[in-house]
């Protein structure tokens, strides 16, 4: 199975891409994951002719034909300019072509990071609209949602995780795996019976396993 990750650095902090390869091959899935990414990056911007990552991903896609695309827009990039938004997520579902694609959506920053007041939001509620505006983009592009904020949103009310990088805004290890799990099973259709890989502890595994598969 070839995938295909295209986003920024809530995809490569923690080398996302290359935890869920890892965890494949502990489950005997063949799998192939490239990505392209760029701190910062919103998805529209990989549209652009000419541009250094929409070169990489012509290249990539003269190649290879992708059975998995993993789209993931900037942190609230979604919430301020919804149409963008969208128009990055349908452009880059028909410039790629795959035979699948998820929206990774992503988590509200943790609770004293300075947008929240500025947008009037909880960690929470932001973790909400954001699903919520990947959910709409998913029924507009012929898409599938992975809910990594809403996991985020579970596992934070319990307190006892942290999920968080000291910037309040990338995840820690811990927070990438949920949304390796979280890809893991939107792709096979359930959790993965082998994790080693991931260095869970047994409480991390069984918050983790159990937000994931009920969420």
């Amino acid at each position: 199975m070839k995938i295909l990750f295209i986003g920024n650095s809530y995809t490569f902090y923690n080398d996302m891409p290359k935890m869920l390869a890892e965890l494949g091959v502990e489950n005997g899935k063949e799998l192939e994951v490239d990505s392209v990414t760029r701190g910062g990056r919103k998805l529209y911007e990989n549209l652009v002719s000419g541009d250094e990552y929409n070169s990489k991903i012509l290249e990539l896609i003269a190649k290879k034909s992708y059975d998995v695309l993993i789209l993931q827009e900037q942190s609230y990039f979604a919430l301020v300019d919804y149409a963008e938004f969208e128009r990055g997520v349908r452009g880059l579902v028909e410039l790629v072509g795959a035979k699948r694609v998820i929206l990774y959506a992503t988590w509200g920053r943790k609770a004293g990071c300075d947008l929240l007041p500025k947008y009037g939001w909880s960690s929470a509620e932001m973790g909400e609209k954001l699903f919520a505006a990947y959910s709409s983009a998913a029924k507009a592009c012929g898409a599938e949602v992975s809910p990594v904020g809403l996991c985020f949103n579970k596992i934070n009310a319990i307190g006892d995780f942290e999920l968080y990088h000291p910037d309040l805004s990338h995840p820690s290890r811990l927070g990438t795996v949920i949304g390796v799990l979280c890809h893991y099973k939107k792709i096979f259709g359930e959790l993965p019976e082998k994790c080693e890989t991931l260095a869970l502890s047994a409480e991390e595994k069984r918050v983790v396993f159990d937000t994931v598969d009920n969420t």
